[in-house]
């Protein structure tokens, strides 16, 4: 770790849909921002919940509709 002390204007826990698009919002209106994510950002939706589901019910519609073809 660094010694330096960094300052920012905003500082965003969680790097989920919604503070991902918070921190790339406020980036936008030139302000210095910190997203703090302990993990991957995205979050728990992207990369385990909802969206991955989600392609999983898609792939086996496709594989089904393939199998009854």
């Amino acid at each position: 770790m660094s010694d330096q002390v960094q300052q920012f204007d905003v500082v965003i826990i969680g790097g989920g849909p919604g503070g991902y698009a918070a921190a790339l919002y406020a980036a936008a209106a030139g302000l210095n921002v910190a997203l703090v994510e302990r993990d991957k950002v995205g979050g728990t939706c992207l990369h385990r919940g909802c969206v991955p589901a989600k392609e999983f019910l898609e792939t086996a519609h496709v594989r089904r509709t393939l199998n009854h073809s």
